[in-house]
């Protein structure tokens, strides 16, 4: 991948700023921005080298076992301590992407700050009576579809010192989608709301239109307003989209 271009794809400035901030060492992100741009993707997949990406999805009824762990039956009648998943990604020193922190309910919440301090004083007390730290390479990736990033509460922002809007599609994802639909795609991702779609809408769309007439599976998944916008733009070039949106 060169600085500006992927695949043939322009690299938008949001991602190459990301590439460069990972370039430059720095393990705490927060990544935000309207919903459907690939900011999971980017958080996963962005400068990971060998090791391992490891999602979290937070929602009000997460628990800490899935964060830190907890003690599971064994086959003897017995227990044993599995580790949750940002325990492992600090043993492995690996990336933990956190989706939407800020709607974790306030013991998992807490638990998280826990697991997103700086290395320097990160450390946790495991109920087994482990105390663990992160390994070398641990990094942690916030994703949100807030705004702004002065929304998420003060302890939270104070952990990450970088905050990247992240408002047009990601090139290793679009790339996914059949050529003709990848400057389409990219032009409405980073559209104006009421007049964009998400990346997971052109992934419906190009199943749906391998099984019924493209207008109508175009309007189905974008809806009548966007819909004949899209189909014109791929059947006659991205240049008009601007226009007839």
């Amino acid at each position: 991948m060169s600085e500006t271009s992927y695949m043939g794809m322009p690299i938008p400035k949001c991602y190459q700023t990301l590439n460069k901030v990972f370039e430059a060492g720095l393990d705490r992100v927060i990544l935000y921005g309207p919903p459907g741009t690939g900011k999971t993707y980017a958080g996963l997949t962005s400068h990971i080298g060998e090791s391992q990406s490891f999602r979290l999805v937070c929602t009000e009824d997460m628990t800490s076992a899935e964060v830190s762990g907890a003690f599971m039956p064994s086959a003897d009648g017995g227990f044993h301590w599995m580790d949750g998943l940002a325990t492992k990604a600090w043993r492995t020193g690996g990336r933990l992407v956190i989706d939407e922190i800020d709607k974790a309910s306030g013991d998992v919440f807490a638990l998280l700050l826990s697991f997103t301090d700086s290395i320097a004083s990160a450390s946790l007390d495991l109920p087994t009576g482990e105390r663990i730290v992160p390994a070398p390479g641990f990094s942690v990736i916030m994703t949100s579809n807030i705004e702004h990033p002065d929304e998420l509460p003060v302890a939270l922002r104070d952990r990450f010192p970088v905050a990247l809007k992240i408002d047009s599609a990601h090139p290793a994802a679009l790339v996914q989608l059949p050529e003709e639909l990848r400057m389409v795609a990219a032009t409405i991702v980073a559209s104006k709301p009421g007049r964009r779609a998400s990346l997971r809408a052109f992934y419906a769309f190009q199943q749906l239109r391998q099984v019924m007439d493209v207008m109508e599976a175009a309007e189905q998944i974008f809806g009548p307003n966007l819909a004949s916008s899209i189909v014109d733009a791929v059947k006659i070039g991205t240049m008009s989209i601007e226009v007839t949106l």
